[in-house]
């Protein structure tokens, strides 16, 4: 890894290539939020794939947002195009958080002076500060992705608490807006009001639909709860499955909102339930409690970022867990085609981690 006398390189534009998944997003932010602080005088510009950055252009670490315009299924040239058009911003820095080679190339071709990665994929000789490759597998995310402005001159994450946590991002007039919505739909003076996300990014990460609907009802009927359903458009029909199991009235369903709206929803709730999913880390982002569900995923390196007071994690712990995701050859599925580690999580655990929670927020 290449030495840089950063202090006398006027480092001016700084893009941030940020991941691809939510939770990543999330957990990429300690990092910006520290190099931001390294160079306060630079512009910081992310390039982003929807739909992170209809909350990245409330972060106050970021001057601007590109939405990355490509899909995966889109050619190569797409992608050949979009770094060409980027060479106008005139980018001195560049920091790589996806480990793919094609970011590489892509900022190579963008322009940018300086570009700091993990040497992953062979692609070190496209970085000017190749950062040696370690295992993701063995640290939080948010240690992983930190350890990438480390080589910039920032403080070691060990040596500044502070770092865990997020610049905000939303408003007192966003939250307040929202509730003015919530208390449209019904959802006025309700003790506990309680976010309900049942969709994951695989089916095979998505605790069982009756089994949400069973803890729904239970909330409604024991803690005098109401429910908001989030959720994309492409989940209207799983949050319609569990629905059917709350009385009626005492739920809405939200789906389809810009993020920055979900993360304003989120806030006027008591606490967030959900699977393993980029929607857990949004809302312990902006300080929502959570009850998050794990079934093959990585505790260790995915846990939401929030005071330990304000989550309760449900998970098995399995001696093959966490998996590689390659449903089903390391493991046999369920009759119900699940995981084991999520199969056996019963409606009861979770009701109990929820009373543990209430019991402290």
């Amino acid at each position: 890894m290449r030495s840089t006398d950063w202090p006398n390189q006027s480092i001016h534009h700084i893009a941030l290539w940020m991941p691809n998944w939510l939770g990543d997003v999330v957990f990429a932010l300690p990092a910006v939020q520290a190099v931001k602080k390294r160079f306060p005088d630079a512009r910081f510009t992310a390039i982003v794939r929807r739909p992170a950055d209809e909350f990245l252009k409330h972060h106050p670490a970021f001057d601007s947002v590109v939405r990355i315009p490509y899909t995966a299924s889109d050619s190569a040239l797409a992608a050949l195009r979009f770094a060409c058009a980027l060479r106008k911003y005139h980018f001195d820095l560049s920091i790589l958080f996806p480990n793919a080679i094609r970011a590489a190339i892509l900022s190579r071709i963008s322009g940018s002076r300086f570009r700091v990665g993990y040497n992953t994929e062979s692609r070190g000789l496209l970085l000017t500060h190749a950062v040696p490759a370690t295992d993701s597998r063995r640290m939080h995310a948010v240690d992983y992705y930190y350890r990438l402005a480390e080589p910039l001159g920032v403080e070691p994450l060990s040596a500044s608490p502070l770092e865990r946590r997020f610049d905000a991002v939303l408003t007192e007039e966003d939250v307040a807006r929202q509730k003015a919505l919530l208390d449209a739909r019904g959802l006025d003076n309700t003790p506990c009001l309680v976010a309900v996300q049942p969709g994951a990014s695989k089916p095979e990460k998505r605790w069982h639909a009756e089994r949400f609907g069973e803890l729904c009802r239970r909330l409604v009927v024991d803690q005098d709860a109401r429910i908001v359903f989030l959720g994309s458009k492409a989940e209207a029909g799983l949050i319609e499955d569990v629905r059917r199991f709350c009385p009626p009235e005492s739920s809405v369903a939200l789906t389809g909102l810009n993020m920055h709206d979900v993360l304003a929803v989120m806030k006027n709730c008591r606490f967030l339930l959900a699977n393993d999913s980029g929607i857990m880390n949004l809302a312990a982002m902006v300080g929502t409690p959570v009850v998050a569900i794990f079934g093959p995923g990585n505790v260790l390196t995915t846990d939401p970022v929030i005071a330990s007071e304000k989550k309760e994690v449900v998970t098995k712990n399995f001696p093959c867990s966490p998996c590689r995701h390659r449903f089903f050859e390391e493991c046999e599925p369920s009759a119900n085609n699940k995981p084991y580690c999520l199969e056996d999580i019963s409606v009861d655990e979770v009701m109990a981690a929820v009373q543990r929670l209430l019991t402290r927020v």
